[in-house]
């Protein structure tokens, strides 16, 4: 029953460390911000499951999670079409 929590846990932990290892380009970083999210959420299933509660917060989680992936695609096409590249170095916040 313990592997059911320690899983998502170490998805988490997994998909956080390829977000602070892979930070040259925008669309690891945001690839591996969709893998946590995922990982929460499958976290949130199973408590919700185990519990026998209902998964009103799961659809708010993944609706927001959803909002969260489109923003994010959207910074990335506006970076590559201002800067020519999805390289986080190219991007800086003095450059008008």
């Amino acid at each position: 029953m313990i592997f059911f929590y320690v899983f998502p846990m170490f998805l988490f932990l997994v998909g956080f460390w390829i977000y602070i290892s892979k930070r040259k380009h925008l669309m690891n970083m945001l690839i591996s911000l969709e893998y946590v999210v995922l990982s929460v959420f499958l976290l949130i299933m199973m408590v919700t499951f185990t519990m026998g509660l209902e998964m009103y917060l799961s659809l708010i989680f993944l609706i927001s999670s959803v909002c969260e992936g489109s923003l994010g695609l959207g910074i990335m096409v506006g970076m590559v079409r201002s800067h020519g590249s999805d390289y986080i170095s190219s991007f800086s916040v003095l450059q008008c």
